[in-house]
């Protein structure tokens, strides 16, 4: 057996920090709290639907519906608002404006350009990321358990053509960052109204 390693030591900030979020570790793509709970994430990738036909929306949310109606064990959904890095597009739009000769298609990469630059300075732009999250009471086989239950729910998107992501280490500490950082934090100005959520089908 491999002697357990020692803890490091944590400042004053840490473990206060440690406290308040509920996170004793992240290890092996699992989120660990300090109330004994391994939780393993999963992150809904975009779905376009706005060129689905009114019968394709419907035949999605009845596929979708049948798919989820076998789950018998909690799950947790969670959406979050992130400001969106456009630096990289006004970057590329530079680099086609250095490489065209055509002056009006420079002209109007110019403006393009000008005109996201004023958008991006002139408000935050966001964008709503979703995720599911499954938490396990801690057992010796809890990585075990946890990791089957993740792939079998993400299965059930994957079944009807949504695309998914199991967090990693790295991505379950960036959506930490999002969900309890303020410095990254984006605030929405909304109306919000406590409500029971109903699911339905499309109209």
């Amino acid at each position: 057996m491999k002697k357990k390693e020692k803890k490091k030591k944590l400042t004053k900030e840490q473990e206060t920090a440690q406290k308040f979020t509920n996170v004793r570790n992240i290890q092996n793509n699992f989120l660990y709290t300090n109330d004994d709970y391994a939780i393993g994430y999963i992150k809904i990738l975009p779905v376009s639907v706005g060129l689905f036909s009114h019968r394709e929306k419907q035949t999605l949310v009845k596929q979708l519906t049948s798919e989820m109606s076998g789950e018998k064990e909690p799950f947790h959904f969670l959406a979050i608002s992130r400001p969106v890095d456009m630096q990289p597009l006004l970057e590329y739009y530079d680099i086609l404006r250095n490489q065209v000769t055509d002056p009006y298609r420079r002209e109007l990469l110019r403006k393009e350009m000008e005109n996201l630059s004023d958008f991006i300075f002139g408000e935050e732009i966001v964008e709503r990321q979703f995720f599911f999250y499954i938490s396990l009471k801690l057992t010796e086989d809890v990585e075990k358990d946890l990791k089957k239950r993740v792939h079998d729910f993400a299965e059930h998107f994957e079944t009807v053509g949504i695309k998914t992501e199991i967090l990693k280490n790295s991505d379950i500490i960036r959506l930490c960052n999002l969900v309890n950082n303020p410095a990254v934090i984006s605030l929405e100005d909304e109306d919000t109204k406590p409500t029971i959520p109903i699911l339905k089908g499309v109209q």
